[in-house]
Formats: C-alpha cells, sequence, structure tokens
C-alpha cells in the first residue's frame, strides 16, 4: 500500500479465518480485478449497485490534475464507481462520482438503499490549489444524497474537527449507527475505531469501541457487517507484517478478542478494507502484496446449500417374531427364548429391542427350559444387519450454550456407492466452512439449522451431492 491520506502525514496503512468462528483459509479464493492499474493505487472498496465505489489517485485529466504542493507531494484520492460483470472478472464502465473535489475524497460507504453516502473528504475543499497537508485541513466524515443520478446536500459530521482526523466511515443498512477511525485524543493508540449513534436526527458522542478491538498502536478501514462482525485494519494485534484484517463480533455486549484472518487474504504486505455481502460468499478487499495497491474479489469456494433434508435419527428398534408358532405349541415349563446376539435374552413369542449400535447379529429363537434354562430346541436363526440410515449425518449436541465451543462431524456418514470427495459445513448463522470435522461458536441464542452437504468424487454421471440439516438450540448460560 503506498499512501493513505490521515491528517496532513501518510498513515501507511493496509490476514482470515479461526475455525470457530465459520470460517476456514480454503473457504475463499481472491483475485485481482481486471481494471486495476500497476500504476496507480485502487483500495478502500465499497458495495454499490451492479459493483463497487473505491479511492484511487489515478490522474481524471490528461490537460490538468492537480497535485499537492507539500514538499512530499503526491496525488490526491477520488472517489470511482466501476461496475462490474456478474462474475466480477471484467468491468463494464468507470466513472468519477461527481461529489469529488480537487482535494482527497474516500473510503466511502452507501446505505438507506444506495440513496445516501457517507465518506471521507478534507475539511477545506474550497479551494482552487494549495496544501491539503497543511494545518487544519484535516479529513473529516460527510453525507449526501442521492438526486437524478447526482450527489447532493453534503452535510458535515458534527465532530469532524480541525484538531484531527475523522475518517473511514462504515455504516448500517439503516443508516443508525456509524463507526470511524479517528486519532482523536483520549484514545488507546495512535488511530482507534469509533462508534456513533443516530438519535433525533443528532449523532451521539463517539465511542471508543474499547481495548478488545483498539490497540496501542493503528486501527483503521472500519466494516460493519449484517451479520454484526466489525472488521477493521490493524497493526496492534498478531499481525503477520504490514496492516492485517481482523474481525470481531459483540456477546453479552461486549466486543470479544479479534481473531486475525489468515491466507489467502493476508500476506507480508498491507492487506485491508475488507468487504463482504450478507451471506459471506463474495467480497473484495485491497492489498499491497504487488507493490502498489489494487482491489481484489474474494469468492467463497462453497457451493450453496440446496435440497436439504431433516436429519433423521438412528432408530436401532425392533420387534422380532417368528411366524407360525403359538404358545400353544410348547407345554409345561418349555417356553420361547429369543438370543439377540448382543448379550440380550428376551422370553415369549415377540421380542421389542433396541441395539446399542450398527452390527451383524445372530438371532436365536429357542425353546428353554424355564427351570433349568436349558435350551430344548432351536426353533429358528438367522443373521440380522443392524444398519444406520443411509444419509450425511451430523454428530453434534442437540443443545449448548452461547460462546461454547462445539464439535460438529460427519464421520458417522452412511452414504453406499459414495465416496466423499468434499464436506461442506452452513452454520445458520452466516457462516460457512468445511471439512470432515469442525469447531464452531454461535455468539446469539436461537434455533439454528446446520447443515452439511456431501460431495462425491467425479463419476462417469459427474458429481453428487447430499444434504441434510441438524437444529441446535442455543441459550445463555
Amino acid at each position: 500500500m503506498k499512501k493513505i491520506i490521515i491528517y496532513g502525514v501518510f498513515l501507511f496503512l493496509a490476514d482470515i479465518i479461526p475455525l470457530n468462528l465459520g470460517f476456514s483459509q480454503r473457504q475463499y479464493t481472491v483475485e485481482k480485478l481486471s481494471f486495476c492499474s500497476n500504476k496507480q493505487n485502487e483500495f478502500a472498496p465499497a458495495f454499490a449497485k451492479d459493483g463497487i465505489i473505491y479511492c484511487t489517485d489515478r490522474k481524471h485529466s490528461f490537460w490538468f490534475s492537480y497535485s499537492d504542493t507539500a514538499e512530499n507531494s503526491s496525488q490526491p484520492f477520488d472517489l470511482y464507481q466501476v461496475k462490474l460483470t456478474k462474475d466480477f472478472k471484467d468491468y463494464k464502465s468507470i466513472e468519477r462520482l461527481n461529489l469529488n473535489t480537487i482535494f482527497n475524497e474516500g473510503p466511502c460507504c452507501l446505505f438507506n438503499s444506495d440513496k445516501s453516502i457517507v465518506f471521507t473528504r478534507n475539511l477545506d475543499a474550497t479551494k482552487k490549489f494549495g496544501n491539503y497537508n497543511k494545518k487544519g485541513n484535516t479529513l473529516g466524515i460527510f453525507f449526501a444524497e442521492l438526486k437524478k443520478d447526482e450527489w447532493v446536500n453534503i452535510t458535515a459530521f458534527e465532530y469532524n474537527s480541525t484538531e484531527y482526523n475523522v475518517m473511514h466511515p462504515t455504516i448500517t443498512a439503516d443508516g443508525t449507527t456509524m463507526y470511524f477511525a479517528s486519532n482523536m485524543p483520549g484514545g488507546i493508540g495512535g488511530y482507534d475505531i469509533y462508534v456513533t449513534h443516530l438519535n433525533n436526527g443528532s449523532w451521539s458522542k463517539p465511542e471508543n469501541c474499547g481495548p478488545n478491538v483498539n490497540t496501542d498502536k493503528n486501527e483503521a478501514f472500519p466494516f460493519i457487517h449484517q451479520s454484526g462482525r466489525l472488521f477493521f485494519a490493524s497493526k496492534g494485534w498478531n499481525t503477520r507484517g504490514g496492516y492485517d484484517i481482523f474481525f470481531t463480533l459483540k456477546m453479552n455486549g461486549q466486543w470479544i478478542k479479534p481473531e486475525n484472518m489468515k491466507e489467502p487474504f493476508s500476506s507480508t504486505a498491507d492487506d485491508f478494507g475488507l468487504i463482504l455481502d450478507p451471506y459471506l460468499q463474495t467480497g473484495f478487499f485491497a492489498s499491497s502484496r504487488n507493490k502498489n495497491d489494487d482491489i481484489f474479489r474474494v469468492q467463497s469456494a462453497i457451493s450453496e446449500f440446496e435440497n436439504c433434508t431433516q436429519q433423521k435419527k438412528n432408530n436401532f428398534c425392533y420387534v422380532f417374531f417368528e411366524n407360525g408358532t403359538s404358545e400353544e405349541d410348547v407345554k409345561g415349563t418349555m417356553k420361547y427364548e429369543w438370543d439377540l446376539g448382543d448379550g440380550t435374552k428376551i422370553r415369549g413369542l415377540e421380542a421389542e429391542h433396541c441395539f446399542a449400535k450398527p452390527g451383524k447379529y445372530r438371532i436365536q429363537l429357542n425353546v428353554i427350559d424355564s427351570v433349568t434354562n436349558e435350551i430344548m430346541m432351536n426353533q429358528a436363526e438367522y443373521d440380522f444387519n443392524v444398519e444406520e440410515i443411509e444419509q450425511p449425518y451430523i454428530t453434534a449436541p442437540d443443545m449448548a450454550t452461547i460462546g461454547e465451543t462445539i464439535t460438529f462431524d460427519a464421520k458417522k456418514s452412511n452414504l453406499k456407492n459414495f465416496k466423499i470427495a468434499k464436506y461442506y459445513w452452513d452454520f445458520g448463522d452466516g457462516t460457512k466452512s468445511f471439512g470432515e470435522s469442525i469447531s464452531h461458536v454461535f455468539y446469539e441464542e436461537g434455533l439454528y439449522d446446520v447443515k452439511l452437504m456431501l460431495e462425491s468424487t467425479q463419476t462417469r454421471t459427474g458429481i453428487k451431492k447430499y444434504c441434510v440439516f441438524k437444529s441446535i438450540s442455543i441459550k445463555q448460560h
């Protein structure tokens, strides 16, 4: 990553996925977007209709492009919108937003069904020429509305200041809760993540997200996901090098310790600005792994879970009887007795029994002397196979508590003529993963339908898939 403007100096900014929070290193693939240049920087993606809005220092005019007059000058950043193809592998058009000035704009975030935008800008953007690095021309947050394809009614965030930077806003879809980065006095480190809430038309006093988010170093580029997960870039936690991406979420009203996102998101360079769709299937982030900042597409390798049926409970209970026999066939002390092959013996014409586990059992119906227990005659004898239901099978408790680490495994899956190649999991809380055995933690009370999909190896008729779900009840402690 080259230069991300913070106050008038340049802060050099920018890895995913703990299994217990529903991610997996192999779950995602990343690919550089085709419009990214090898010379300019592109970073800070934000979801927009048919594509993304992003920051770039590309020159927007052949004849004139403003350059900072400071001693260490650089090209200011602007906001551009790119329309992408359906698979996000190519682009249709790129357009510079009309709210740009000759100073710095971005990052941004759309909300209110994409009719409103919140973005970063230098406070003094009225000059035609000058130094945006000079004291007082700090970065602040601004709002605008979309009217007839133009951004209008630009208003400033009430907690902007000429003494420190307020930047990198991310906002909930309803526009009532906003997170941002700032180096305002009273923080934990250099730049911290703050939160503010909209009440009766006014924003509440920004509140530091605390030591489970912020460190004595820098945190920036927050993104609040629909699930409540907070993603952000930091150099203060267990980074691999440069700035890494972390995420956390609230449990019992408190942010839990952030998790570092591992490969393929992380690298030894700066990785930052991650955004993910509501289903955690597709997203974008920026990285300087190719020297300058580029935007990468994130795609889940886990396919959609379709045609899932409820997991059936294995029931190894049976009633045994022998046609053509009656109590009148035996006299005196003679009685019928079933030997069920697992050490269980039951007297009578019928025997109801539940086996403890699958297996092959030797079933016998004997006539015995009830006084001596001596077998007088063998009435019937045969082998009986107790089998599990043919289905993918989730081994997990039916109930657990919030914050408890639960192990899910598919080792008891029983599918004939089906060679399992992959195990996919959907935990019902927006997170997915894969593997024969996986650990997961739920952070909200509720009933979750956990899905397991098995995918076969390639056969002459193609790849087969089977899917079941099991309901897990999550309660408070």
